[in-house]
């Protein structure tokens, strides 16, 4: 298949991906479809294969649990998937967070832009400065009730009027299904109703290592 034709290529942030990206086709089921007020119904959710370099280094002080999933390098850079997805797309004009909300009972636990190789309570916060991309995510967390930020896609961009979301998976290039509470966020980012925040919006990045 020609992943640029047939693949992601309109997607506005697919070219800050492309270099990485080895799967542009994938489509995840989802377990539950999307019922649209359109009458639309979802099915699936679109995803790329991305196969990251690996740091050689040592691990982190603290590696959030990821173990082996805590060891991407990007141009020198110690990271996490998930801020390795941020880096590639701030070099193309996009702004971001790593939006983790691991024991944040329904709240976010740090919005994060960097995982400096210290313990966990010493990571810095990045709080959202920008209300447009504040102001978004809080209507979406309020659909989402009572979960709010719970399930929240991980890596979290815009550049100008574009929004992006993606929810980043250690795994192999064959479609693996999206955990419950993250299918509950798509659904919830697609009832708020912004015209902002389609399914283009949303993308899955099924990644290895090189």
């Amino acid at each position: 298949m020609d992943a640029i034709s047939e693949g992601l290529g309109d997607r506005p942030w697919y070219a800050a991906l492309a270099p990485l990206v080895e799967r542009d086709d994938l489509l995840i089921p989802l377990r539950t479809p999307i019922s649209m007020p359109t009458g639309r119904i979802i099915n699936e959710v679109p995803g790329v294969f991305m196969r990251f370099p690996r740091w050689t280094g040592d691990a982190f002080a603290d590696d959030f649990g990821k173990k082996a999933a805590g060891m991407v390098e990007l141009e020198g850079e110690h990271l996490f998937a998930e801020l390795a997805v941020l880096r590639l797309l701030e070099k193309e004009g996009w702004a971001g967070r790593w939006v983790n909300t691991v024991g944040g009972k329904g709240e976010v636990w740090k919005y994060l832009t960097e995982w400096r190789d210290v313990p966990r309570a010493e990571q810095r916060n990045r709080v959202l400065e920008d209300p447009e991309p504040r102001q978004l995510l809080a209507r979406i967390a309020q659909m989402n009730r009572p979960a709010r930020y719970a399930g929240c896609w991980d890596t979290f961009a815009w550049r100008g009027d574009d929004f992006a979301f993606f929810a980043c998976r250690k795994t192999g290039p064959k479609p693996v299904q999206l955990p419950t509470n993250q299918e509950d966020w798509l659904r919830s980012a697609l009832y708020v109703g912004d015209e902002r925040l389609t399914l283009r919006s949303f993308c899955v990045v099924q990644w290895d290592y090189r």
